[in-house]
């Protein structure tokens, strides 16, 4: 949409307009008078005349709010499961290049004006963001004191304290170990996003007012050179650092570069001479559409992300902002898109915790159906949102220091219930027999003897390995192997034995085979120099009468795109295959024990604990809270099917074969002990998950404190 400028004046009052709606430069709906910086003042046109780039206003693109309805669409489709939209997470990246062009362009044109103020940028960036997130936080704490428990109200109370200062996503990077918590389970995850964004605008705004003197096309360069380092960086971490370089700032900071980049160069052209040949214009945002389409509906949670793969949304979305009048841009001009982009940041900031909250309250998560409903829900809200919260406070005329502390005071106060949350450990007054039963899962939740991804090397500090004297045993493998640790000190102890926890998440206890996975690439080489510390600690301690070796068999045998697989010795491990792993399970679990009957140890071999398709943990919890019941019989019509605390196993055929294969191994082992925990924990009716009010597992697979306890009852050490 195009619109004639009659006067200087009125192409100030529209500067000023865009400068208070800076995320939709929404000129039409601003009012002029606002009174907070010199752009509505008369006197600025004499410095607009020196430089071309601010002789042209800034006009509302409707293209660009319906740009950003696609990429809200994306999003919140793929967080509904929709198949089609596999790749849907990468709306976040077209979110950032957007972002970078407005908020790029504004900046950078008010700094050249000489216009640029450091208060007033952060309140209009205070005004855009925060009472639609207070708001959306003020429903997730009154839904998270009805439907969490203690443990997951700590939880909760972190996030939120890093979503009112802008953490978000360094909290959830230095959660992202293999305890941490389900993603679809935190109602605050999508504020990740905001802490990127948040961070970006600190910085960005103070260097360039530092580089302000340089000439525009050294600027350009240095602007270039820094969004071509980010990306270098995000390049060569995703497949090493692969949570890290998707949460930080310094691997995302080229996606929101790449928009700023483009604002740079429009703003350094004549009005005329940025503009493309029509049927170029055309050709142009097809391409780009091409390119976030292959990425939304190709990619998955397989795709090594952000790295390369990020070019496709990023370019994509660059492609389309800059054809301006093309035919993919007259597409999203459409007023019904444009709507939709409109409230982007309330739609995206509300379906998550409804989506979340939701699948919360059921024990193996919700239906499509359920999930569109409350998408369907969500888009209510932010029409709501948008029209009663948003647009008010966006329009407010306050000063803006008065503004900033009004703001300030606001996040404090918002703080006071996470704080509160915190404190008192979750709030466990509000029912204390799901206190009790959380109790059983929370050593393993913070088992610090399970080595993290990243590490290559056995704990051997205290609690780990015990200083005392006297007969020890070691229990050895992946985190099966931790939990059974768990309950089986006390039993240990009670047979004169001092246990020692030699465990490394997702790294079997295995010989010249190693695991593998593509969410974590150097997992192979840490899991196979972890195992060979395992052997040579064990070999020099002879105090060490017994090994146990346990470990979640069946979790190698999987499909290794989404799980772990196993690859022999120093093998590339893009060479892995679910079909490989099970032979290979076999050759290393031979080796192992091989070389521990080689050393005189004793050794136990544990078949695998039983598995469910369900979290008995969250079943229990929704069992004991009544508002959770409640809210679980609505959105999951199989929630507590099983109030006597038995059900089937998952049933999956890697778990019998992955039984089948440890027991091919003990039978070429007559000395080695077979140990099944699926005797004490299942008979012919089903397996046990809870005893009681207390529950027997902390997730579908891991087995509590009071599980293990059960399952090793009748163990009886050499």
């Amino acid at each position: 949409m195009r619109t004639a400028l009659p006067s200087a004046a009125a192409r100030l009052c529209i500067a000023a307009a865009a400068s208070a709606n800076i995320e939709t430069s929404n000129w039409q709906g601003a009012s002029c008078g606002d009174g907070e910086g010199e752009n509505s003042k008369p006197m600025v046109t004499a410095e607009q005349t020196r430089d071309s780039a601010l002789r042209s206003a800034i006009k509302y693109r409707p293209d660009i709010d319906g740009l950003r309805a696609v990429a809200v669409t994306s999003v919140v489709a793929y967080h509904c499961g929709l198949g089609w939209f596999r790749g849907g997470f990468v709306g976040v990246d077209i979110f950032f290049v957007i972002s970078g062009y407005l908020i790029g362009s504004l900046v950078y044109k008010e700094i050249r004006g000489r216009s640029f103020k450091i208060a007033k940028f952060y309140g209009r960036r205070a005004k855009r963001i925060l009472p639609a997130l207070f708001g959306v936080l003020m429903f997730s704490y009154i839904a998270a004191m009805f439907l969490l428990s203690p443990l997951e109200m700590k939880d909760f109370a972190r996030a939120a304290l890093a979503t009112i200062t802008s953490s978000s996503n360094i909290l959830y990077w230095l959660k992202s170990g293999y305890f941490a918590a389900n993603s679809d389970q935190n109602p605050l995850l999508m504020t990740w996003s905001l802490g990127v964004e948040e961070q970006f605008y600190v910085i960005f705004p103070l260097l360039m007012l530092l580089l302000r003197r340089l000439p525009q096309r050294v600027l350009f360069r240095i602007i270039s050179g820094l969004a071509l380092l980010s990306l270098v960086l995000s390049i060569l971490g995703t497949p090493i650092k692969p949570d890290a370089t998707f949460y930080l700032l310094p691997t995302r900071a080229w996606e929101l570069a790449a928009g700023i980049l483009l604002a740079m160069l429009e703003a350094n052209r004549s009005h005329t001479s940025s503009r493309l040949p029509a049927v170029a214009m055309h050709v142009v945002s097809l391409v780009g559409l091409a390119l976030m389409g292959v990425a939304i509906f190709t990619f998955n949670t397989s795709t090594p992300f952000p790295g390369y793969a990020a070019l496709l949304p990023v370019v994509g979305a660059v492609l389309i902002i800059a054809a301006r009048q093309g035919i993919v841009n007259r597409l999203l001009a459409w007023q019904p898109i444009v709507f939709v982009g409109l409230i982007s940041y309330s739609w995206y900031l509300w379906h998550w915790p409804l989506l979340s909250f939701a699948r919360i309250c059921s024990d193996s998560g919700i239906s499509t159906v359920v999930a569109i409903t409350l998408a369907l829900v969500s888009f209510a809200c932010a029409v709501l949102s948008w029209r009663f919260i948003e647009q008010p406070f966006r329009k407010s005329t306050t000063p803006t220091p008065l503004l900033l502390k009004r703001y300030a005071v606001v996040a404090v106060a918002m703080m006071v219930p996470a704080v509160l949350f915190g404190i008192t450990h979750g709030l466990p007054q509000r029912n204390r027999s799901v206190q009790q039963m959380e109790i059983v899962g929370e050593p393993l939740r913070h088992d610090v003897c399970v080595a993290p991804y990243g590490a290559s090397h056995p704990i051997l500090a205290p609690p780990c390995v015990p200083l005392a004297q006297g007969r020890a045993v070691a229990v050895i493998g992946d985190s099966h192997a931790a939990a059974l640790a768990d309950g089986f000190r006390p039993i240990a102890a009670q047979q004169g034995y001092r246990l020692l926890e030699l465990t490394k998440g997702s790294c079997p206890a295995l010989q010249g085979v190693s695991a593998s996975s593509i969410h974590h690439p150097t997992h192979d080489r840490e899991c196979a120099e972890f195992n060979r510390e395992v052997i040579a600690y064990l070999l020099r301690e002879p105090s060490i009468n017994a090994v146990v070796i346990a470990g979640v068999w069946s979790g190698y045998l999987h499909d290794g795109k989404e799980r772990f697989t196993l690859v022999a010795g120093d093998e590339d491990a893009s060479g892995a295959s679910a079909a490989r792993s099970g032979p290979l399970l076999e050759q290393g679990l031979n080796a192992e024990i091989d070389q521990l009957e080689q050393m005189g140890k004793v050794v136990y071999l544990f078949q695998d604990n039983n598995s469910f398709s369900f979290d008995p943990m969250r079943h229990m919890r929704t069992h004991l809270i009544a508002p959770r019941r409640f809210t679980a019989r609505l959105v999951a019509a199989s929630t507590l099917r099983w109030p006597d605390g038995v059900a089937p196993p998952s049933g999956y055929p890697e778990d019998a074969e992955g039984r089948r294969l440890v027991a091919v191994v003990s039978k070429a082992h007559p000395e080695v002990h077979l140990v099944d925990p699926q005797d004490a924990l299942c008979s012919a009716l089903g397996c046990r998950f809870a005893l009681g009010n207390q529950s027997l597992f902390v997730d579908t697979h891991h087995l509590s404190s009071l599980g293990a306890q059960t399952a090793l009852s009748e163990l009886r050490l050499p």
